[in-house]
């Protein structure tokens, strides 16, 4: 990372990394009060109930930890997702199936495993809203510097359907490449899927344009089911590459522009 870039960023990188350390190892610690309490209301011994609390969140939490250690490039994006799925095993193994058997024994006093299960929910919930906030603190709000750093970065992409048709679309500056990816969702999340990528070996120029108010809508892609994206007038960013061209709108095109000259600068530094 360049020396202005790491100036830049390193307040974000403090920041990020404060709620990564909650979220990975802070809140699932924590997540093992409750839950050791509603097994042993369940019917355990004290040190059976903190051992069969123990194992699953224990992995949960190092299969999350391991798994950020070895993100290459950091995918921000993922962490929210990564820590709904950890959190889900430890309710799922743990807190919902001892508060059912600690509720079922105790009729007239569901007060404790209800507030310990409340309490569980609590934690869980804290440690997503952490991964969230982690990945906020890092991307939000875009700036160029993060170009430099190796970091998979999501940008939004401006476009439009004519018809009623939900339509999704965006950039990913990844490590070594920039792609975009359309999506068209249908009954049970099944529609049609474009993928397009540059790798930075081929990428030859990324310059910032103004698309012009006349025609208002401009076709940009076509999706595999026939569905026309269109562009409304404004910013976007042509895209040349040794093969192809490409435009794209965005909502700053002199900042994506800069972005993925840093990028691709950073790559090139890593393959000499």
């Amino acid at each position: 990372m360049s020396p202005d870039a790491e100036a830049v960023l390193r307040e974000r990188w403090s920041r990020s990394q404060r709620y990564v350390t909650a979220f990975s190892v802070f809140l699932p610690a924590l997540q093992f009060l409750p839950c050791t309490a509603i097994v042993l209301l369940a019917g355990g011994g004290i040190i059976s109930s903190a051992a069969i609390a123990l194992v699953p969140i224990a992995v949960a939490a190092l299969a999350l930890r391991h798994w950020l250690r070895r993100q290459t490039p950091l995918d921000p994006s993922s962490w929210l997702p990564a820590a709904a799925i950890a959190v889900g095993a430890q309710q799922l193994s743990i807190a919902i199936p001892g508060y059912g058997i600690a509720t079922g024994r105790t009729h007239d006093e569901l007060t404790g495993p209800t507030v310990l299960f409340f309490g569980s929910w609590s934690v869980a919930a804290a440690t997503c809203v952490a991964a969230h906030r982690a990945s906020r603190a890092l991307l939000k709000p875009l700036i160029a510097e993060l170009g430099s750093a190796d970091v998979r970065l999501p940008l939004d992409v401006r476009a439009a359907v004519s018809g009623p048709e939900l339509v999704s679309a965006q950039i990913v500056v990844d490590h070594d490449r920039v792609e975009w990816t359309v999506r068209l969702y249908a009954g049970l999340g099944r529609g049609s899927r474009l993928d397009n990528s540059v790798p930075f070996r081929e990428l030859i120029r990324v310059l910032p344009v103004t698309l012009p108010a006349v025609p208002v809508l401009r076709p940009w892609t076509v999706l595999p089911g026939g569905i026309t994206l269109y562009a409304q007038a404004g910013p976007a960013v042509l895209l040349t590459s040794m093969n192809d061209e490409w435009l794209i709108p965005v909502h700053d095109a002199v900042l994506v522009t800069e972005l993925l000259n840093r990028r691709q600068e950073l790559w090139v530094l890593g393959t000499n």
